[in-house]
């Protein structure tokens, strides 16, 4: 058995919620509550800047087998800190999508991090729709090996324009600043999305640019 240092330990405590918002819908890192349609699904890939000037690399591919579960999977690279990352997600929808009104989903995922161990955690989202605006709202807890377990929240509000879909959103986890973050995606070719992302975190400037493919 690998032996967790500290280091590693504290860098996964610090990712912990980095790491549940990276299974979040491109470009969000509040999670929504809807799903890919049966025998469907997509890769979403970006770079990322985060917190502590680290520059990061994810791929997460997706795929719904049934019509209320979504399974993930997640690859990351930290290239500053030479830390890789594997995890896997499944979501379910306790409720059907409302075109005016709101609906419900439970996730529970795993990651774990080469070096730094285990991170397992879950979390509900809620997801409400009212016109062109769409209110989306996180709450969980995640696991870090060798820390004992946080909380973590999120909210986020979109806005479909016609053109672009908008976001301005707040996450966060217990005991930690939260990070106020704006994006934007847009469908350039049927099933193509390019989207972006620019926020704040302790004072500290982070963004991401991201493509998505459905298929």
């Amino acid at each position: 058995m690998h032996r967790i240092t500290p280091l590693a330990a504290s860098a996964v405590t610090a990712l912990a919620f980095a790491s549940t918002c990276a299974f979040a819908g491109r470009p969000l890192s509040v999670d929504d509550a809807n799903i890919d349609d049966k025998g469907t699904g997509h890769i979403e890939a970006w770079v990322a800047r985060e917190p502590g000037k680290d520059d990061v690399i994810y791929v997460a591919p997706a795929y719904s087998p049934w019509q209320v579960v979504e399974l993930s999977g997640l690859l990351s690279r930290n290239r500053t800190d030479s830390i890789s990352s594997v995890g896997v997600l499944a979501r379910v929808q306790v409720t059907e999508p409302q075109k005016s009104g709101c609906n419900f989903l439970v996730a529970l995922g795993h990651q774990h991090f080469s070096p730094g161990g285990n991170l397992p955690f879950a979390y509900t989202t809620a997801t409400c729709n009212k016109n062109d605006f769409a209110l989306h709202a996180n709450l969980g807890a995640a696991k870090p090996s060798g820390a004992s377990s946080v909380g973590t929240w999120g909210v986020a509000l979109e806005h479909d324009t016609g053109t672009f879909v908008a976001h301005v959103e707040s996450f966060g986890q217990e005991r930690s600043k939260p990070t106020f973050q704006l994006g934007a995606r847009r469908e350039v070719a049927k099933g193509w999305q390019v989207d972006g992302t620019l926020g704040r975190f302790n004072g500290e400037t982070i963004f991401s640019l991201g493509a998505k493919v459905s298929f």
